[in-house]
């Protein structure tokens, strides 16, 4: 061969032990050749360090058995001095590695790692650096033989390290590794035992140099507001205690925890968090506003309802204001409950319609091909209006179009508008939708060509007319007084089908966490429909203490600024909230694959339009991440998150992680270098400053109320004792009850109580409980009826003489395992009982523990348990808890199987 390899790419099936690993870690081989007649081979090696007469023999054995050689010529240049003996090389490493700090076996590793996506079999002899996922070492079958393994991951792909090692060895890599640590690790590929993978036997393992992400920004460092953890469900994978650690190792002041409506994140949160950094507690609330999302009477002209309206309609070439165009404005005059003057004119596109326009409309390319230009259209169209307020069904839609027209044209509108769907949506709250055609034929109007700018506009007039008379008869007489009642309607009415919308409530204090709690719980429990939702009427209600925030593109303010509303909305609707949010462009990129911009440019400007209403309305515009994952690696997880819910987009990219203040000013520096720096740092860090600190958790407990509960057991607990034990009770019982009472009366009598009456109502009703848990160390329980397990000593009990025999020192681990005896005063056949568990098993040394009795009660008999704890403390007092579900290994393991294997990936 005429160029240097390393010597394990050409001999990659050679199994070495650790010491010859070693020596030929960095080995080249410059020559080798091989005769097939009589299986020769001749090797040039040139080694880095000395190899020692035993050591040559060893590998040349190792080359014969491997590769059924029968002669070895092997020559070897060193480059280095002598190493010692096989035995001695390893102390003599294990010296190195104390010497220099950073090798954990081997030697020091030269050569640049690669991927770990580019390792396969003939990779041969490489370097690899990543961080260790998991570590474990067990002996194998064979005594003394120790495997020791880990996992590393580089984010390009996995690999796992396997070596053989003695026990000695084996303890000491094991007290060395640790999951979280990174490596470098130098070895050769091999394949897994099973064939179908491949791992890398390692020959040198060394510590890699890794720095975390830092936020080096100088002076104040941005504040996240809108962070999600793993509890929030099957849509986040950011561990809350490391979010909190990297906010505190990153300088910032505070950290919001905003789930997808639950605060079960809350307590790890505070935990730590300690007293070096703030945590905001908040949630993304589920909205409806079933109050006044979307209002009946928009601007401030006002009029007697019989003056004198103009109803319109439009048709266009589609429905995305931005990019579709006009092709027919039709409208009537509305005056005294009749239809006076009409207005009808096509519009001419600048486009050929689509087949589905055409059989919706009827209108046709050749009905448009004279028609006039939108210029015209609309000055005319604004001519026959005048000054008199509008009227459309859906009016939102119709009116968008003309602004967005007028705009265009530059002429001036700004006109005041009625919207008949929200009339319909109130005065008719039986109807199941609200479509023009639908609401015409409830109200009994003439018949009508639906698609048809003139007759929908006439529809729309007819409508008003039985509209008028029932505000009428509700003492309304004039436009502006429509709203109230319309607000007064809406809660009472049926409830429209409305997407919920996404909001962030920030808790600003003790009273705030209550009201946030009051709010979690009843979305959950009182208006559950797919989601937890909170109706605007029930946040009104519990305001106080709380920082409300327009959350991301799933807000209300966001959508209505993407729906091209009107100025006047777009301030009314951001008006309700406390701070207004916006996002890095990346978070809405979704919004250009699915063509609802156009550009990126469209999304920058929505998020300058919020940054306008905040400095209109003088409230704080923060730029938050939405923060779903804690590093930029993590992003594959969420995919195959993603995927598993069937989401269409779930590869496209979606860098939400945890960014630092740099790279927040960057993903804004389109608002200019001042407007970024205020919306990243400062606005963040003036709601975090009105949010003050306090305890998550009371340091007391705050146990029910039974009336006379603590009599009940003090007396109940010694007269079963001395029912069993005799009216003298043996010393041993009178002082562990004394213990064990006086822990438990005046703080925890009622936790005994509610459970006692709940185990005696169901054995009344003839069903068995069972008792689990530490429950059954307390003797308490026991004589109170709670537990079947008696916690003293192993003893003899007499039925009838109520003598006790204790068993000290005799061996039984419990009373069950005594042989059968009787008793000497009458011949009773004894009770054998006590299982000799301490009561500090239960409530700690000195009662410190807050007691768990934990029963179960037969399937049958649940609701009745449920029912008797209601009938005890009240039905607001007593809920059903439940726990939090994870994701199993194996259903985790599944997610990544189908994601890989769609997408044709080999990990």
């Amino acid at each position: 061969m005429t160029r240097e390899i390393p010597f394990f790419d050409l001999f990659s099936a050679l199994r070495l032990g650790n010491h010859m690993s070693l020596l030929l870690g960095d080995a080249l081989i410059e020559e080798a050749s091989f005769a097939r007649a009589d299986r020769s081979a001749r090797i040039a090696l040139k080694a880095q360090r000395k190899i020692l007469p035993e050591a040559r023999e060893e590998l040349e054995t190792a080359l014969r058995e491997t590769y059924g050689l029968s002669k070895i010529e092997l020559t070897v240049e060193e480059t280095d001095t002598p190493v010692p003996a096989p035995l001695r090389e390893e102390a003599d490493s294990e010296a190195k590695s104390r010497e220099k700090g950073r090798i954990l076996y081997g030697n020091a590793i030269r050569p640049r790692s690669i991927p770990m996506r580019d390792l396969n079999l003939k990779s041969g002899t490489v370097a690899v650096s990543g961080k260790v996922f998991a570590c474990e070492a067990r002996e194998t079958r064979r005594a003394g033989l120790w495997r020791f393994s880990f996992d590393m991951t580089d984010y390009t792909n996995s690999v796992t390290v396997q070596k053989n090692l003695n026990a000695q060895e084996a303890k000491a890599l094991s007290d060395k590794i640790k999951v979280g640590d990174y490596l470098t690790v130098l070895g050769h590929m091999e394949p897994t035992w099973d064939g179908k993978d491949i791992q890398m036997s390692p020959i040198s393992i060394n510590v890699c140099e890794h720095k975390p992400r830092q936020d080096t920004a100088e002076g104040e460092k941005r504040v996240e507001l809108h962070l999600h953890t793993r509890m929030s469900n099957m849509d986040a994978l950011t561990d809350v205690k490391d979010a909190v650690k990297t906010a505190i190792r990153w300088g910032h002041k505070a950290i919001a925890i905003t789930d997808h409506g639950v605060a079960q994140a809350f307590p790890d949160a505070w935990k730590a968090a300690g007293d070096k950094i703030k945590i905001i507690y908040g949630v993304e609330g589920y909205f409806i506003n079933n109050l006044d999302d979307r209002i009946a009477i928009h601007g401030t002209q006002d009029q007697r309802l019989e003056d004198e309206i103009v109803c319109f309609d439009i048709e266009t070439t589609g429905l995305k204001v931005a990019w579709n165009e006009i092709t027919e404005i039709g409208a009537v005059v509305l005056k005294n409950g009749a239809v006076t003057d009409r207005f009808q004119t096509f519009v001419k596109p600048n486009r050929r319609l689509t087949p589905e326009i055409i059989g919706l409309t009827g209108i046709t390319d050749a009905m448009l091909a004279d028609a006039p230009s939108l210029h015209e259209a609309l000055t005319a169209f604004l001519d026959f209006v005048g000054d008199r307020p509008l009227a459309a069904h859906n009016a939102e839609f119709d009116i968008s179009f003309i602004r967005a027209a007028c705009k265009k044209e530059g002429i001036p509108f700004d006109p005041t508008y009625i919207d008949s769907l929200i009339l319909a949506q109130n005065l008719l709250p039986d109807l199941k939708n609200y479509k023009l055609d639908v609401v015409a034929e409830r109200l009994d109007l003439p018949a009508f060509q639906h698609h048809r700018a003139s007759d929908d506009a006439a529809t729309v007039a007819y409508m008003l007319i039985p509209f008028w008379d029932m505000l009428r008869e509700k003492n309304i007489g004039h436009l502006q007084e429509i709203n109230a009642e319309m607000a007064r309607l809406r809660p009472n009415g049926r409830r429209v089908r409305r997407q919920p919308k996404h909001i962030i409530i920030l808790a600003r204090n003790k009273t705030g966490l209550k009201n946030l709690y009051q709010l979690i719980s009843d979305s959950n429990l009182k208006y559950f429909r797919r989601v937890p939702t909170i109706p605007k009427t029930l946040l009104n209600e519990h305001r106080e203490g709380l920082i409300i925030g327009s959350a991301c593109e799933a807000g209300e303010l966001y959508r209505a600024v993407a729906d091209h509303k009107d100025w006047a909305e777009l301030r009314r609707i951001a008006d309700y909230y406390d701070y207004l949010e916006i996002q890095p462009l990346c978070n809405n990129a979704f919004m250009l694959r699915k063509g609802d911009v156009r550009s990126e440019e469209e999304l920058r400007e929505y998020n300058r339009t919020i940054v306008k209403l905040g400095e209109e309305l003088k409230k704080p515009v923060c730029a938050t991440g939405d923060v779903h994952f804690l590093e930029p690696e993590d992003e594959t997880y969420r995919h195959i998150l993603l995927a598993s819910k069937k989401f269409e987009d779930a590869n496209e990219p979606l860098p939400i992680y945890f960014k630092t203040t740099d790279e927040m000013l960057r993903e804004f520096e389109y608002l200019g270098r001042d407007k970024a720096y205020e919306v990243v740092v400062t606005n963040p860090n003036r709601i975090a400053d009105q949010v003050e600190i306090f305890p998550l958790l009371p340091k007391e407990l705050f146990p029910p109320r039974l009336e006379n509960s603590e009599e009940d057991l003090n007396r109940m607990v010694w007269e079963k004792a001395h029912r069993l034990y005799g009216d003298e009770l043996p010393q041993l019982i009178t002082d562990r009850l004394n213990v064990e009472l006086k822990s438990i009366l005046g703080k925890y009598d009622v936790v005994y109580m509610s459970a006692q009456k709940l185990v005696q109502r169901s054995l009344e009703n003839g069903y068995l409980v069972g008792s689990r848990g530490s429950v059954g160390s307390s003797l308490v329980a026991y004589m109170s009826g709670i537990t079947e397990v008696n916690s003293l000593p192993p003893h003899y009990r007499c039925p009838k003489c109520r003598t006790a025999v204790f068993m000290d020192g005799k061996g039984y681990g419990c009373g069950a395992d005594m042989p059968d005896a009787f008793c000497p005063d009458c011949g009773s056949k004894y009770v054998k009982d006590g299982f000799d568990i301490p009561f500090e098993t239960f409530l700690g040394y000195g009662g410190g523990k807050v007691p768990d009795i934990d029963l179960n009660f037969s399937g049958e008999y649940q609701a009745r348990a449920h029912r008797h704890a209601i009938e005890m403390f009240g039905e607001t007092q007593v809920f059903r808890a439940g726990t939090i579900g994870t994701l199993a290994e194996k259903t985790a393991y599944g997610y990544v199987k189908k994601y890989l294997e769609e997408r044709g990936i080999t990990a």
